[in-house]
């Protein structure tokens, strides 16, 4: 119907949003990814395939190719939009296989041993206890015996200084930083100068197991070893190399002649910022006889295994939300625990660890747990170096990235445990017989992050 003015009484309809979307997409073909000359291409090659048919082939098209023309226009030539989502995702891939691989191969794992093989009765227990206090009494006594040698020695040379119970009357206000590399001198030089301009750093001891001569301040590149002063640090730490006869792991603990009460050991590869480093360093001071670390583990008794599963992965540690062991490959401890690794680990203990070249790290953990009769201690490092620290480590070469490395670790924990605790003997392979005890000195705690509320 219509009234006097001759104009019809109903609104006129809004053009559809599908219609609006259609135009804006034709006009913008360039803004989605698809050039109007490669949109005439794709249509011509249509064309060419409905004329001929299977002949296509035969005219020098591929199989691939014209599955290819199969799929969609849209699908074929992707927008910007869906290349940044795509990117993205392969972004996410990349970090869950970095931090989650551990999951699934540790349920392959369980799986894999037979009825044969479950030894319920050897699970940890009770009876560990004695095995573990007797060998707490005799590390104690250790560390009281040296400490008593040393504190004599001062007094000798200067009956009027106070006593003090602290070994070499140590600094305390600053740490040592004991880096361990192995023929990757790139790694080694930024390190170096990394570690060089953090504030609490009073010296730098490099484990040198490379069996060629260190570097000195005399050669032509020692500034790459023995990196200049800068702005944000104008009193450089003291640098130094120390040479070792043999390319054992085990190196790494027997350095001499530390300065400070504090030592941090770190890999080549590993560099925390400075900021963290400190926080480390406080959370040490409050935790004095424990390791201190940023990388936490788990160890996990599985009976169908008859040993300790080694939990690493970011995924399984979470899930278990417990922890153990703290790595040595960022992590604080006392001066003194490196002399204790070096003059009292037990032989068969030492033989293992270089038969494998491994689990040096966990050893440590066994007799730092056994002095202190606490769990290791765990500083948070900030999300945005983890995550950089395991983009820029993609493709590093290292023993954690060989074959069932973490498997081996796991055994470690075992048998490392046996031998410390039980007595065991290895054989000249570093196998561990006998009874197959499960007992460790290793204690779980929460999986919560150190936080000190003083700052």
């Amino acid at each position: 119907s219509t009234i006097a003015c001759g104009h019809s009484a109903t609104r006129p309809r809004a053009p559809r949003r599908g219609r609006v979307f259609t135009i804006r997409r034709s006009i913008s073909l360039s803004g989605w990814g698809i050039s109007p000359q490669a949109a005439r291409d794709v249509e011509a090659a249509n064309a060419v395939e409905a004329k001929m048919g299977d002949k296509a082939l035969a005219k020098g098209v591929g199989v691939f190719d014209f599955a290819w023309r199969r799929v969609p226009m849209r699908w074929r030539l992707p927008g910007r939009r869906t290349r940044r989502v795509t990117a993205a995702l392969l972004l996410v891939v990349v970090l869950l296989n970095q931090v989650t691989p551990g999951a699934w191969h540790s349920r392959s794992a369980r799986g894999s041993s037979g009825p044969g093989e479950i030894c319920a009765e050897h699970e940890p227990g009770s009876r560990g206890d004695a095995a573990t206090a007797s060998l707490r009494a005799r590390l104690i006594a250790v560390l009281e015996e040296r400490s008593r040698d040393v504190d004599g020695a001062s007094e000798a040379s200067n009956p009027t200084a106070p006593t003090n119970n602290s070994p070499q009357r140590l600094d305390d206000t600053k740490f040592t930083v004991v880096l361990n590399t192995f023929q990757r001198r790139d790694l080694l030089k930024k390190a170096v100068a990394h570690y060089a301009r953090c504030g609490d750093v009073a010296e730098i001891r490099v484990v040198w197991s490379e069996q060629v001569p260190a570097p000195t301040e005399n050669d032509a590149d020692a500034r790459l070893y023995f990196p200049n002063p800068t702005a944000k640090r104008s009193d450089r730490p003291k640098i130094k190399y120390d040479p070792h006869p043999t390319t054992s792991i085990q190196n790494r603990f027997d350095v001499k002649g530390v300065t400070t009460t504090a030592v941090f050991n770190i890999d080549d590869d590993v560099r925390m910022p400075c900021a963290s480093l400190a926080a480390g360093f406080r959370a040490w001071r409050r935790n004095r006889n424990v390791l201190v670390g940023y990388f936490p583990r788990l160890h996990v008794w599985r009976k169908e295994m008859c040993q300790h599963q080694y939990v690493w992965d970011t995924f399984s540690m979470w899930r278990h939300g417990e922890m153990s062991i703290v790595l040595t490959k960022a992590a604080f401890m006392k001066s003194e625990y490196l002399r204790l690794y070096t003059e009292r680990l037990p032989d068969d203990a030492r033989k293992y660890v270089d038969a494998r070249k491994n689990c040096e790290d966990v050893a440590m953990q066994l007799l730092v747990t056994a002095v202190s009769r606490e769990p290791p201690v765990w500083v948070k490092q900030p999300t945005w170096h983890f995550v950089y620290a395991k983009l820029i480590n993609i493709g590093v070469a290292g023993i954690s990235k060989g074959a069932n490395h973490h498997d081996l670790r796991g055994k470690c924990v075992t048998d490392l445990s046996r031998i410390l605790l039980n007595g065991q003997d290895a054989d000249e392979d570093g196998n561990v017989g006998g009874e197959k005890f499960g007992d460790t000195p290793l204690i779980a705690s929460r999986l919560k992050p150190w936080r000190d509320k003083k700052y």
